[in-house]
């Protein structure tokens, strides 16, 4: 049965957006195709047909959502990462390193009638504009949140218990990677979740087999957990083991989760300020559980409660605002969507899938 598991690969996070599309597959992809084109020409829609037809066909699957729009694909990887399709437009812009070789750019705007599209060209350069001022107020939002959350981090790291902090990250460390083998894969990065126009959506649960072992920490910002998930990262480079390592999709400077595929095992933060991870999790292989707030020292947090609800409080109110301006963006995005579709040739897109899966089914052999 063929493995299928969603994430993202790119995201809108306080930095503006991010991207780790570099990291979707390895250097050694035997074919990766990048489509370009404007919205609404098929680039998401060929690689949902082509991840069902291959999923049908028993081969594991990645999808790669889009953080700007839940419905959208950025990216599909089939079989064991042998073959990738990637949306190549703003503002994930993508061009071939082995052009030839390994990657090749398919340009759907051949498939459409120009004179369609042109005839509504005030409309679409106005809907563009409007789009790129959402995402610009929503980044200068998401920017301004930070704040909030840095000082939020600021008030916890100074109640930290430092030797015991370090005693517990030493000791979970050691007991998570016990196991870790050397591999002569590097380590991957992506999200496991985005800020979209739906709010805060994760999909863990496709993410982490139910068999493997459970490392679980959750505490407050500030409270050690990104201490503990660099030394772990840290170690794991020095070790050569292969790893997944998703991102805050907030702060991609932290990590959320550590997954270890050839050792069965994965390190996670079920703390809810972003994502309620646990929710996704299947406790049946728990192993560890290490709360990072019974490591701080309560008077200081005590005499910081004030202030750390209103850093909270802002951290919270600036999510939902970015969210608010992500949904509008999204809603002009579906009206410029409208002057491009009826003029797209989608049977000959279809005819284009079929080829592309009868040129892999044939390379396979």
């Amino acid at each position: 049965m063929a493995k299928i598991r969603h994430m993202y690969s790119g995201g809108n996070t306080c930095y503006g957006f991010y991207s780790f599309y570099d990291y979707i597959v390895s250097p050694d992809v035997e074919r990766k195709i990048i489509f370009k084109g404007g919205p609404g020409v098929g680039k998401s829609s060929i690689m949902k047909k082509l991840g069902q037809t291959f999923a049908e066909k028993g081969w594991d699957i990645e999808y790669h959502w889009c953080s700007s729009d839940n419905n959208s694909l950025d990216g599909l990887v089939i079989g064991n990462q042998q073959y990738c399709f990637l949306d190549g437009t703003t503002p994930h812009t993508v061009d071939p390193s082995y052009p030839g070789a390994v990657d090749e750019i398919i340009n759907l705007g051949k498939f459409w009638n120009r004179t369609k599209i042109a005839a509504h060209r005030q409309k679409v350069i106005e809907l563009t504009q409007c789009i790129a001022s959402c995402f610009n107020r929503a980044y200068n939002r998401l920017q301004e949140t930070n704040l909030a959350y840095k000082e939020w981090k600021l008030y916890n790291e100074e109640a930290q218990d430092k030797k015991t902090i370090s005693r517990n990250i030493l000791a979970l460390a050691d007991d998570f990677l016990g196991d870790a083998k050397v591999s002569s894969r590097k380590p991957r990065h992506l999200f496991a979740g985005a800020i979209t126009p739906q709010g805060l959506v994760s999909k863990i649960d496709t993410v982490i087999d139910p068999e493997y072992a459970l490392f679980i920490v959750k505490g407050d910002p500030g409270t050690g957990q990104n201490d503990l998930f660099n030394h772990v990262l840290n170690l794991i480079e020095l070790k050569n083991a292969y790893a997944e390592v998703y991102h805050n999709p907030f702060d991609p400077n932290e990590i959320d989760i550590i997954m270890l595929p050839d050792s069965r095992a994965v390190l996670i933060n079920t703390s809810s300020q972003f994502f309620y991870y646990a929710k996704g999790l299947h406790a049946s292989n728990f192993k560890r559980l290490l709360d990072f707030n019974q490591l701080v020292k309560p008077t200081v947090i005590e005499s910081y409660a004030k202030l750390i609800f209103n850093a909270r409080d802002r951290f919270d109110s600036g999510i939902k605002e970015a969210i608010s301006f992500i949904q509008t963006a999204k809603e002009y995005h579906d009206e410029l969507e409208s002057y491009y579709i009826p003029a797209m040739d989608f049977e000959a897109i279809e005819k284009l899938k079929d080829r592309l899966v009868d040129e892999i089914l044939r390379n396979s052999e």
